[in-house]
């Protein structure tokens, strides 16, 4: 039973126990990867990523697996962990840090964006000064490639000011033109390409590090502790690159702290913290473990459906009357501060899923896909799929994604109208895999896998695995759920952040003598059963439950229409 499942979970324990403790005294690596590649990098000239790491978090990228990824930030920049294409296999990446604060476009893979505008901060992080420019005032130069000027050999003498304006004065040195970058259309100034052919980064080329330049080099000042000096400033995809003549020969260049700049600009707080922390929302009278916090997120919800997250990360809520809202801020308290209509005018919506940049919403009409391009919260492409499916109603028929990015979905086909299956989308196209069970509940995933909560009668619920991988129609019983428990569906936490609940534990939501239930099953070490638990009280008809990328639970509450925050307990010191 559970031991084809504890693969799942003993994979994503060992991913655990790399993560660092939450009360360490000092800011943790989030991974030996990201510590190994710091290490590497101190010997250099230049100092890439500041004396120690900052906050680490779970963030969203489509092309990741499961659509999130483990990224930390640093002073000077941020180290992601990625998966390779096609392997299990994971290699750092360095973010485009520079290139996202001066475009204003939030990289959420490889072709989603979210955007906003740049920020008014200044690149050296003071106060404001007329003197020194602001990210948002580099976002008039990143917008225009330039000509190729090394052959003209004339002096550098642009100046920028904090409100973006370009003039010509006299230089504080003699820099020129040294080398023209054909690939992004921007000059490297001598010094730039001196310090370069010195290799300052160890055995990296400076491209691996740096990205390409995306601005032309200018003067502008750039405070060094206290004092504004002159110095030359060019902006790279993933660096701001800073050259004060004035200084001494070894202190002359350095990196702006566009790491600790870009988190506050996309976080609306400083990184004084290494882990997430979230926080409940406003409090409620209901009963949940020790240690663990449940509180109000957003309440005034009609009827709602499902949850899921979108690929931005935010939660998404599905309606009974066809609406899809997008929650896209919270406040102080950790509720709900801001929602958009994502998109609306579904018919007997069952459910939702999310995989890659896309959304999936399964209805009367079968299964439509969408996607926000520009970031602002509101569908720009809507597309019904033409698979001449039904979804089951109600949320039996609800989609549902696993680690890979897959959907699947219960429905009957117009060639067997009578005939309920299991199918996968691939390609846009639905291929049958298994009959769905007889009296399925809802599916749902844990990894790779696909399970489905079964009600086989006289009061008796399960949870059955549907084997995929034999070609034929396999169900195997996987866990029997109290007598007198109505499920409504379930979940597999995979949330890798916190002590409590660990990895591989499954929720299951229903009502219990006409009252609402969560229920939590923890796999035995020895593989043969689960222990089941009551998790949650004081609700009315949880219909839906879905876990964010910092490890929150969200059940959706269509009793009293409100969504509710579940914060999971804290890692014990080690």
């Amino acid at each position: 039973m559970w031991k084809q499942a504890l693969v799942v979970l003993a994979a994503v324990t060992a991913l655990v126990a790399a993560l660092p403790v939450r009360e360490a005294s000092t800011p943790p690596f989030a991974s030996p990867a990201f510590e190994q590649l710091w290490l590497k990098q101190q010997n250099g000239q230049l100092d890439l990523w500041g004396q120690t790491p900052l906050a680490w978090r779970i963030e969203p990228y489509t092309e990741a697996p499961a659509g999130r990824r483990l990224v930390q930030y640093f002073d000077r920049g941020r180290m992601e962990l990625t998966a390779q294409a096609g392997s299990s296999r994971t290699l750092v990446t360095q973010g485009r840090l520079a290139w996202e604060l001066t475009t204003g476009q939030i990289a959420l893979g490889s072709d989603l964006v979210a955007r906003r505008p740049p920020p008014d901060l200044p690149i050296d992080g003071g106060s404001p000064d007329p003197r020194v420019p602001t990210y948002a005032a580099l976002a008039r130069l990143v917008a225009t490639p330039a000509s190729d000027r090394t052959t003209t050999n004339r002096p550098l003498q642009e100046w920028l000011t904090a409100d973006g304006t370009l003039h010509t004065d006299a230089a504080p040195a003699p820099v020129r033109p040294g080398r023209f970058v054909s690939a992004t259309g921007h000059n490297l100034p001598d010094v730039t390409v001196a310090l370069f052919d010195r290799s300052p980064l160890g055995p990296d080329a400076w491209v691996e590090t740096f990205g390409y330049p995306i601005s032309e080099p200018v003067w502008a000042y750039y405070r060094r502790g206290t004092t504004a000096l002159p110095s030359l400033i060019q902006v790279f995809e993933r660096r701001i690159l800073v050259y004060t003549p004035s200084l001494p020969t070894d202190q002359r260049f350095t990196i702006a702290n566009t790491g600790r700049h870009y988190y506050r600009w996309r976080y609306g707080v400083d990184p004084s913290k290494p882990w997430p922390s979230p926080l409940p929302g406003a409090e409620l009278p209901l009963t949940v473990p020790q240690d663990f916090r449940a509180g109000l997120f957003l309440e005034g919800v009609r009827d709602p459906v499902d949850l899921t997250l979108a690929p931005d990360g935010n939660l998404l809520i599905l309606t009974a009357g066809g609406s899809l809202l997008l929650v896209t801020a919270e406040d102080a308290e950790g509720r709900a501060a801001r929602l958009t209509t994502f998109a609306s005018g579904f018919i007997n919506p069952r459910g939702l899923a999310t995989t890659g940049p896309w959304v999936y919403v399964a209805d009367d009409r079968g299964l439509t896909r969408l996607r926000d391009d520009d970031g602002d919260g509101i569908a720009d492409r809507t597309q019904l799929l033409p698979l001449d499916i039904h979804p089951l109603p109600g949320a039996a028929g609800a989609p549902v994604a696993d680690h890979r990015g897959r959907i699947y979905l219960a429905a009957t086909t117009r060639e067997a109208p009578t005939s309920a299956v299991v199918l996968v989308l691939q390609d846009d196209q639905a291929f049958p895999l298994v009959p769905a069970p007889p009296g399925l509940v809802r599916l749902f995933t844990w990894g790779e896998l696909l399970f489905a909560v079964v009600d086989s009668g006289d009061n008796h619920t399960r949870v059955e695995r549907l084997d995929l991988t034999t070609g034929t129609a396999r169900r195997r019983p996987f866990l029997e759920l109290p007598i007198g428990f109505d499920p409504l569906g379930g979940l597999a936490y995979t949330a890798q952040l916190w002590a409590d609940p660990i990895p591989g534990t499954l929720f299951f939501w229903g009502t219990r003598d006409t009252v609402g239930a969560l229920l939590r099953a923890v796999p035995r070490a020895d593989g043969e059963g689960a222990d089941l638990f009551p998790f949650l009280s004081g609700l009315v008809h949880p219909v839906s439950m879905t876990a964010g990328l910092d490890g929150t639970l969200y059940v959706a509450d269509a009793g009293t229409g409100r969504v509710v925050k579940l914060i999971p307990s804290l890692r014990a010191p080690q």
